[in-house]
């Protein structure tokens, strides 16, 4: 295992922490954060926010995270600044529409490193572009020398030993490409991108794409931009075997008023509140009016605490089992969708004619109907997008 791997510099599952937006993170108990060792947020949350907090930081001369630190964050926890790119190279692949994403503004490089700039944080995600199944070669060798120029321009104002880079693709020549392409300018940390959409047409490919960036990284830390579904947690964790994924999920989740018992999200009118000893269930029995921040709060703490838990040891479902769930998956998609996907990684994938959309009928109806009945706490929450192709684990 690699010295970086070793150092463990991050922590196995990183929330989103959206500081820049709501202010509830900047109050105890979350601007406390004991839950995790390293949080993510991006450069997109800096440009979309109207909170006048960022602006006395800015105005003041510090960076973000010792603006964070005056209010108590802990100092030696990790921040990572992301792009926030997956919302805007969403819309322009032209599946920002059916993965439920709205974008108002798009950002360039420069902008990106400025924010990162006003950041103070540990590490920095290089820009990326969406390299999707369909793609044509011609598409695909256009979008990676544009990535490795990013990654270039990255490095002109942040050292290697603290970028990440991501790699894209669905082949062995693509994403051999690009990690050889890092190795040469010392990179040492990577992630893996793209991940939902390749969820979203072949998991069976997704697996195969998987297995194959963990075993050329494996003396390196891996992460993983995309957590669909709560349930690939342990998948990505303890089956792929990566070093961490981050996830806005369970912030949507709470929002939905969704109780975490494993992988699994409950209606929090079935939790049982004692059978867990957790800091947010000592502060929800007797639970709080559900459209209070109180009940926001520490329901989220709760479902960042089982999750935490899950990602250091699976809950139940063993590894073979969590195997055997995604391929029946798949082939529940290709029974919706009529689909057969390519099984080797090898070849690139020929695109198909018609595009299927990202999410069948019934996901979609499935996840509109939650929305319905969770109309309030959408209300309440009001994130920076709907999140819907996040698909619920809930009941």
């Amino acid at each position: 295992m690699g010295a970086f791997r070793r150092n463990k510099k991050l922590s196995h599952l990183i929330p989103k922490n959206h500081f820049c937006s709501f202010s509830i993170f900047r109050e105890a108990p979350l601007i406390n954060w004991t839950y995790t060792d390293a949080v993510l947020f991006t450069a997109y949350d800096i440009y979309r926010s109207t909170d006048f907090w960022l602006d006395q930081i800015i105005n003041s001369g510090k960076t973000l995270k010792e603006g964070l630190i005056d209010l108590g964050f802990p100092k030696k926890h990790s921040l990572v600044a992301d792009t926030g790119v997956f919302e805007m190279e969403a819309k322009k692949a032209g599946i920002a529409r059916d993965l439920g994403i709205e974008i108002d503004i798009e950002l360039s490089n420069t902008q990106i490193f400025e924010a990162y700039e006003l950041s103070g944080a540990d590490y920095f995600v290089a820009p990326d572009e969406i390299v999707l199944p369909q793609d044509k070669k011609e598409v695909i060798l256009t979008k990676t020398m544009t990535i490795k120029e990013s990654l270039l321009d990255l490095l002109e104002v942040v050292p290697a030993s603290k970028v990440i880079a991501v790699i894209q693709g669905h082949t062995e020549d693509t994403i051999s490409d690009l990690f050889d392409f890092y190795r040469k300018h010392n990179i040492s940390c990577f992630a893996m991108g793209g991940v939902i959409p390749l969820y979203h047409h072949s998991k069976e490919l997704l697996d195969k794409v998987l297995r194959y960036v963990r075993d050329i990284t494996k003396e390196h830390w891996l992460h993983i931009f995309g957590l669909p579904r709560m349930s690939l947690l342990q998948y990505y964790l303890h089956e792929i075997g990566v070093d961490s994924v981050d996830t806005s999920a369970l912030l949507y989740m709470t929002a939905r008023r969704r109780y975490l018992i494993g992988s699994k999200g409950v209606q929090v009118r079935k939790a049982i509140f004692k059978d867990c000893s957790c800091e947010g269930c000592l502060n929800l029995d007797p639970m709080p009016s559900t459209r209070s921040p109180d009940f926001f709060v520490n329901l989220y703490i709760h479902n960042i605490l089982t999750a935490v838990k899950l990602a250091k040891k699976p809950f139940g479902l063993g590894l073979v089992q969590s195997k055997s769930a995604l391929k029946k998956d798949e082939e529940l998609v290709v029974k919706q969708d009529s689909y057969k996907p390519e099984p080797v990684i090898c070849n690139e994938i020929e695109p198909k004619v018609n595009l299927q959309s990202w999410m069948t009928a019934e996901e979609s109806l499935e996840i509109k109907m939650k929305q319905k009945d969770d109309e309030d706490s959408a209300r309440l929450l009001q994130p920076d997008y709907n999140g819907s192709y996040l698909e619920d684990d809930s009941d």
